[in-house]
């Protein structure tokens, strides 16, 4: 039977005529508001009865927030990040009957998960939508629930699948490998865990299992951020569930592994790399997240100064070449190479990427998956590559020599390379490709240039304040010549999870390959000549790059050390004799 229209119901019990629900279908079709809204407004019909009729029509009860408050023993049930997640509010227990007041009672999933986490059954109810997200955020923020935080939220998942795990324990203590079904105790409580890596921006999920229970930390901004603690009892259940997830073989325990998920949050589609590494007390799980949904970056979002944007600009815009990004791993590198493949793409040029894995798809590029396993090396990749004509390409690492011989050819025969390299910074790069074993000839006629990256926490807007330096600070500001009476500091709030610190910069240093320094690179000259050399045409080292930042107030000195490497060592007088520390 289909469902009945809001107007005629209204009109049919004489709450309004059909002359006002004419006017208030025409302000609906200029406006796009719900029916219901405009009726309210305009005082033909209370909210509280609009709501009656609304609940009727979906055939369910209403429950009206601002007369009956939800009963405690209803909140301790359900945590409040399913509560935000489904805008969803439960709000009495009627024997095993668990009573929730919905903005959409319709939603399924809604259901199945707060029956799931309260082990009642669910009876929906129709709540204003406004008095509803009014209700929920006021009981996070007012510190009384039990289920206030991200971690308790956590705790719940974990007790239910203790619960599950004491039901079936013999089975599951069995050499017998897990099957999926044997898994699902765990499928809350891992499904809870990503969507709060995502929430909070983490880059990397980590469970390292330890004699007596598995930690839980999150990268957030670069740093690591303990979460919470897994029974070690649900290590192995844990273990599997996530090699099912990745279509990895669940009885191997002895080889480390590598596998992919994609995932479903908030609406959005991610990719979660998984690695396994068997250690000491288990199998040690990183899960690295990769929200292809977000929008790739423009070479003017990525933080360069005016000098380093125009220099990387010119090292891009050469018709042929090799143009590196160095870093280590989680310094922006692909970012980097990403916002330069935006910025040449056009009709006219064929790009071409060869990537492991492939992070982003980028419209307008064809980019391929190198397979190791099949023999599909970056090599091997590339030089299929070059029988395809293209303008410019994109190889995601340079990890051995013939990767980087076929790389330095390419840029030799007319076309542009864009590709990564894991040294300290940009001079480093060219010592370890020659280590690598290229021919120092070779290698200074194609190298167009080099760009060192590394990510810095930036101050959080919301609570960064101007004070006088603390004793490390000003003994770092010392060193490196920043005498400053004041500087930003670091605080810290809900913003920024009490770190101080929302959002990372890159810093970057810039070594263009003119012939002067091509010709030193041909002669095996020292990186220091190199770097000299190399001032007059705009290089800055990454450590003069970091303290500009830190004089701006967009990061600090103690932040901008804890990534970078500065010649702070200090000489002394002191005679070679033995002194302890304190």
């Amino acid at each position: 039977m289909p469902k009945r229209l809001l107007g005629e119901i209204l009109v049919e019990q004489r709450l309004m005529t059909t002359a006002q629900l004419e006017e208030c279908l025409q302000t609906q079709r200029s406006t796009g508001e719900p029916l219901g809204t405009i009726i309210v407004r305009r005082k033909i019909v209370t909210a509280h009865k609009m709501l009656q009729v609304l609940a009727a029509q979906k055939g369910v009860s209403p429950w009206f927030l601002d007369k009956d408050k939800p009963a405690t023993d209803a909140l301790d049930l359900v945590p409040i990040g399913l509560c935000r997640r489904y805008q969803a509010l439960p709000v009495a227990v009627k024997a095993k009957l668990l009573v929730v007041a919905m903005r959409n009672p319709a939603d399924l999933d809604a259901i199945d998960a707060l029956r799931n986490i309260s082990r009642l059954r669910v009876e929906p109810a129709l709540a204003d939508e406004t008095l509803l997200a009014k209700a929920i955020e006021d009981l996070a923020s007012s510190g009384t629930s039990s289920v206030a935080t991200p971690d308790d939220d956590l705790g719940l998942f974990v007790g239910k699948a203790m619960v599950e795990l004491e039901r079936n324990k013999t089975k599951v203590e069995t050499a017998k490998p897990l099957t999926e079904a044997d898994t699902r105790p765990v499928i809350g409580l891992i499904n809870e865990l990503i969507n709060q890596a995502f929430k909070r921006r983490a880059t990397d999920i980590h469970l390292e299992p330890r004699e007596d229970r598995v930690d839980v930390r999150l990268r957030v901004d670069g740093q690591m951020l303990e979460v919470k603690s897994i029974p070690i009892d649900l290590q192995r259940m844990v273990a599997a569930r996530i090699k099912i997830m990745a279509e990895l073989d669940v009885v191997e325990h002895r080889l480390p592994q590598d596998g992919r998920i994609t995932y479903e949050v908030e609406g959005k589609s991610i990719d979660l790399r998984v690695s396994v590494l068997p250690v000491q007390f288990g199998q040690r799980i990183v899960l690295r997240i990769l929200d292809r949904t977000v929008p790739l970056r423009r070479l003017g979002e990525l933080g360069l100064s005016r000098t380093n944007a125009d220099i990387f600009r010119r090292m891009i815009q050469r018709p042929y070449g090799l143009v590196l990004v160095t870093g280590p791993t989680g310094s922006g590198k692909t970012t980097t190479l990403y916002a330069a493949l935006n910025e040449l793409k056009s009709p006219t040029t064929n790009i071409m990427t060869c990537e492991d894995p492939i992070e982003y798809s980028i419209d307008g590029i064809n980019q391929s998956q190198v397979r190791d396993k099949v023999g599909l090396t970056f090599a091997a990749q590339l030089r299929a590559m070059l029988r395809q004509d293209p303008d410019v390409v994109l190889v995601g690492e340079i990890r051995d020599q013939e990767t980087a011989e076929t790389a330095i050819r390419a840029s030799l025969t007319g076309h542009l390379v864009l590709s990564t390299l894991h040294c300290n910074d940009a001079a480093s790069a060219i010592p370890r490709l020659l280590d690598m074993g290229v021919d120092p000839f070779m290698l200074s006629t194609s190298l167009v240039g080099v760009c060192a990256q590394r990510l810095v926490r930036q101050l959080c807007p919301h609570c960064r304040t101007l004070g006088v330096p603390d004793a490390k600070s000003a003994d770092a500001l010392e060193i490196f010549g920043l005498n400053q009476a004041e500087t930003w500091l670091a605080q810290g709030c809900a913003e920024c999870s009490s770190t101080g610190y929302l959002g990372r910069t890159a810093v970057h240093e810039m070594l263009p390959v003119p012939d002067e320094i091509a010709t030193l690179i041909a002669n095996h000259a020292p990186v220091e000549q190199i770097r000299e050399a190399a001032k007059p045409w705009g290089f800055r080292a990454l450590q003069q790059d970091a303290l500009d930042r830190v004089s701006a107030g967009l990061t600090t000195v103690i932040e901008a050390r804890r990534v970078i490497a500065f010649a702070d060592f200090k000489r002394t007088d002191e005679s070679p004799t033995l002194r302890l520390a304190a």
